[in-house]
């Protein structure tokens, strides 16, 4: 029997009427269906509830009910399980889900024959380090990024590559994001567009405090390294996928390299990423 693992936003409107209408449609294809636990109590499904880490042992397949930042959650969250992620697009964007509402019924009918592929996405981990220990752990699919807080000034930064000093930046950040990242906080810091097949990393500096700073492409085999250089700053945070914060010291250092898990999403044969660019990146117009 097919078993899906069911992660809603529960604070998406219509999520209730959405997640009834799923539950039945499943029910009727004999497809088991697990919430975890914390959204099966919220939304008055506790036969369906499982915990978060047994969860992932009894499903075949997640399926993400909200934006793309419910998407990221659930990705990172069962990416070492090597289990497969579609996303069901109830936010504003959605660039990154793979079902839009009006397709629901037939998009399903897909998932539940085995019609699909399996894309699999580069991910990253993030180290800080602080006078040589290694205080905080954390993977991205998105982007890692090292930013000021909201009020401080401006921040200095180095960068080097494979232990090679290669920029200074004075800087209000910087962003280094995957390619399935290039179309999130990269892109309006103004940095390039990369297909998501391309298993490279995207270095983009925020609002550099030049006139000759553009964004740097590199290997997924690469180390990264970002030297806070702040002596006298005490604002700097570090956020994963925009989700996670972790406050950072002056002279901390922050090691990104290729993650050991890749994300796996489904994909439908006749969507092409280039026409998702053209129609989903137009809603932000």
């Amino acid at each position: 029997m097919l078993t899906v693992g069911m992660f809603p936003n529960i604070k998406k409107q219509n999520i209730h009427t959405v997640l009834d209408w799923l539950m039945q449609y499943f029910k009727e294809r004999n497809v088991r269906v697990l919430l975890p636990e914390d959204a099966a109590k919220e939304l008055n499904y506790p036969r369906l509830a499982c915990d978060k880490d047994a969860i992932k042992e009894e499903i075949s397949l997640a399926i993400t009910l909200g934006g793309d930042g419910t998407l990221l959650n659930t990705a990172r969250e069962i990416a070492p399980e090597g289990i497969p992620v579609c996303g069901i697009n109830m936010g504003q964007l959605g660039f990154l889900t793979e079902i839009e509402l009006p397709e629901l019924s037939t998009a399903l009918d897909k998932l539940i024959k085995g019609e699909y592929s399996v894309e699999e996405r580069l991910m990253l981990t993030a180290v800080v380090i602080r006078q040589n220990q290694q205080l905080y752990i954390s993977s991205a699919l998105n982007d890692i990024v090292v930013t000021r807080g909201g009020l401080s000034r401006m921040i200095r930064l180095e960068l080097f590559i494979d232990n090679e000093l290669t920029a200074k930046y004075s800087a209000d950040g910087l962003i280094v994001a995957t390619s399935t990242g290039s179309t999130g906080y990269s892109l309006s810091a103004g940095g390039p567009i990369i297909n998501p097949q391309l298993k490279v990393i995207v270095i983009t500096p925020i609002c550099p405090h030049t006139l000759q700073t553009r964004s740097l492409v590199v290997s997924e085999n690469e180390e990264i390294r970002i030297s806070m250089q702040a002596t006298n700053h005490n604002d700097i945070i570090l956020t994963i996928d925009g989700q996670t914060i972790y406050n950072l010291l002056p002279e901390d250092t922050v090691v990104v390299k290729r993650s050991p898990f890749r994300s796996r999403f489904i994909r439908f044969a006749g969507k092409s990423y280039y026409e998702a660019l053209r129609t989903k990146l137009r809603r932000g117009d």
